[in-house]
């Protein structure tokens, strides 16, 4: 038998494994299509509130190299069916490239060389307006996990509007203060990575799911969360399903950040971190005391520079929790909707205002 042969039975061996860990979408929950205005459709999927609607609708954003199933991977691990269970109209989004969004195509005006200000003033712009609309046209509540919450972050500092109250999970606005993955991108950088390409992570990670189950606690895993609170399956299931391509130009510009210090955009005319001083919207910020990408002094930083009402809470065995948590924990830990979910809800409901009546 040639290499290329059995090369070919490995893949199609690893490839079968990992679709066991996959996982419709149940049929509660509603997919929609929105429209930015430079000219992709996003993927959002709706869940409709369980019972009574009890406050404002809630839009979820994953991080760079997910999609909107890291946010709702199956019902054990699912932040967006754990607000609709409490009364919570839910709405996840995939950012361009990712999930069900449509992917970069130049022929249509699509081209592939998007980066981090492309997302918050386009995507996380048309979702918000979208959902708005869909719900009434009052404000909604966000929670974004890591790049997700960094987003949120440059949209608010830039007087984006809309939102009645935010949750940032593990987002840091330092990218140059210790955190895991800055030793394994030093000495590559820009060199590795082409601003007009995709960063083929998905299939990567899809190939290699049958085979993250059996390593739980290998190097690469205890970066991304601590086994303490994520399961094997959990984890494969996560590779398989939530993750996503990154683009070569967000790369390089968050590589700009972790080189430099700066939270700001890409061409240097804005200095985020600077702008959310004027914020005034209420923000939770959650930090994960294991975290080994957003290390606390890392999202700490992000909390000090906000000048509205503001909170912070550090998820870990000090706060109550039976294990301290890791950057992926603070969305599918095994514990997550009982040690993390309901903080959440309970900022929500305290910052809800006449948004938080509800509806009928």
């Amino acid at each position: 038998m040639t290499r290329a042969f059995l090369a070919a039975c490995a893949l199609a061996g690893i490839s079968a494994c990992s679709s066991s860990y996959s996982d419709p979408l149940p049929a509660q929950a509603v997919r929609h299509r929105v429209k930015t205005a430079d000219g992709w459709d996003l993927s959002l999927v709706k869940y409709p509130p369980v019972g009574t609607t009890r406050g404002r609708p809630v839009l979820l954003c994953h991080g760079v190299g997910a999609n909107d199933r890291s946010m709702d991977l199956d019902d054990r691990h699912s932040l967006a069916r754990w607000f609709a269970a409490h009364g919570r109209e839910t709405w996840t989004m995939s950012l361009r490239a990712t999930g069900d969004s449509d992917r970069p195509d130049p022929k249509a005006g699509r081209p592939s060389g998007y980066d981090f200000d492309t997302l918050w003033r386009q995507d996380v712009a048309a979702a918000v307006a979208y959902v708005r609309a869909q719900t009434g046209g009052g404000p909604i509540d966000y929670v974004g996990h890591s790049m997700g919450g960094m987003l949120i972050y440059a949209y608010l500092s830039q007087g984006g509007q809309g939102l009645g109250a935010v949750a940032t999970l593990g987002s840091p606005t330092r990218l140059d203060w210790g955190g895991a993955i800055e030793p394994l991108v030093e000495g590559v950088g820009e060199v590795a990575v082409n601003g007009r390409w995709l960063l083929p992570l998905a299939l990567s990670s899809h190939l290699s799911a049958g085979l993250q189950a059996t390593l739980e606690d290998g190097p690469i895993q205890l970066i991304f969360y601590n086994p303490k609170n994520v399961e094997p399956a959990t984890w494969a299931r996560l590779a398989a399903i939530g993750t996503a391509d990154i683009s070569g130009a967000v790369a390089l510009q968050l590589l700009g950040l972790m080189r430099t210090g700066a939270f700001g955009s890409a061409d240097g005319t804005l200095d985020y971190r600077k702008d959310l001083g004027k914020v005034r919207t209420p923000v939770l910020v959650v930090a994960a005391k294991l975290d080994r990408i957003a290390v606390t002094p890392a999202v700490k930083d992000g909390f000090r520079a906000l000048g509205g009402e503001k909170e912070w809470f550090l998820a870990g065995q000090e706060s109550g929790a039976e294990a301290d948590y890791g950057h992926l924990d603070l969305v599918v830990g095994e514990r997550a909707s009982t040690e993390i979910f309901p903080r959440l809800l309970d900022f929500f409901d305290r910052h809800a205002g006449s948004g938080g009546l509800p509806r009928p």
